[in-house]
């Protein structure tokens, strides 16, 4: 610390040509200056000042040493700034794993205005299955994920939030006059289904099941976006979770109420023994808020 003192002392001087302004640049006393000086000269063994007339005058050696001095003081000046926008979340880097039809939904318009207001914030996003999702974050190689039917890891910390499902379907459909939607009134029309290995797909055959009705698997997709598109363009009716048909209601796909309600469970997902960062802190918190609107409440 003493060090980087005699080098501001040093810098303060060059700048300024004299003692006195240095120490109002400083906000020390002249006597201070003087020995910052005089310990700098000591410790580095060459000459800095000649003292001619009670007024310091740069030797060669001090010419040639201050575009040095004046560019680590400016670096730690830089460190020091880039430290106070990190703490208040300004400055960092976030990287996300989530599913596919996630980074068409909901996460652009949350990324969006987080880094709106975080011009130093940058961030990468990568979409693979949840599985894969899960894999990277035991893995400790992202900092958030947004998975589905998350069932435990112990390199994985995580929260689950249950989402509203809603029926979609095209606004040319008969149906779309009802407001809500049951399986009899699907009893044996067209679906469009989550693959079979999907938890979600046997909570809405296990509904089909209890009210007696026929689930026609008309198309089989992975994601409820595909669904929401292909509901769309009336190649059959889908449940999906209320995130996805958001992005897709108004533009020839309208949503109505499915009952009995079947909820989504959407984990996000967090590297244990990765420590949480400010910013991805923050970057929760705005998620969270977020998904608020579509969240299944009693």
């Amino acid at each position: 610390m003493n060090r980087l003192r005699q080098l501001e002392a040093f810098r303060a001087v060059m700048i300024a040509g004299g003692v006195t302004s240095a120490a109002n640049i400083l906000n020390i006393s002249q006597p201070a200056v003087s020995r910052l000086i005089a310990s700098l000269e000591k410790a580095l063994k060459i000459p800095l000042f000649d003292r001619r007339q009670g007024r310091l005058h740069p030797t060669s050696e001090a010419e040639f040493l201050y575009s040095e001095v004046d560019r680590a003081i400016a670096n730690l000046d830089h460190v020091a700034q880039l430290a106070a926008d990190i703490r208040n979340q300004k400055a960092g880097h976030l990287r996300i794993a989530c599913l596919p039809g996630f980074a068409t939904s909901l996460l652009p318009k949350v990324v969006a205005e987080f880094l709106a207001e975080r011009p130093d914030v940058t961030m990468s996003i990568q979409t693979r299955s949840s599985a894969r999702v899960r894999e990277w974050i035991a893995a400790q190689q992202y900092d958030i994920g947004i998975a589905d039917e998350f069932e435990g890891h112990s390199a994985v910390n995580h929260e689950s939030v249950i989402i509203r499902t809603v029926c979609a379907l095209s606004s040319r459909h008969p149906l779309a006059s009802k407001q809500v939607i049951t399986p009899k009134d699907l009893d044996g029309i067209p679906m469009i289904v989550q693959d079979r290995q999907n938890r979600f797909y046997h909570a809405v055959k296990s509904a089909f099941d209890t009210a007696g009705a026929v689930l026609n698997h008309r198309v089989e997709v992975r994601q409820f976006a595909t669904a929401c598109l292909l509901a769309e363009q009336e190649a059959g009716i889908a449940i999906v979770s209320s995130i996805d048909a958001a992005e897709y209601v108004g533009r020839g796909l309208v949503t109505r109420t499915f009952e009995p309600q079947l909820p989504f469970q959407l984990d996000i997902l967090y590297p244990k023994f990765h420590p949480r960062s400010l910013l991805m802190q923050e970057f929760i918190v705005q998620f969270r808020e977020s998904l608020a609107p579509f969240i299944l409440t009693d």
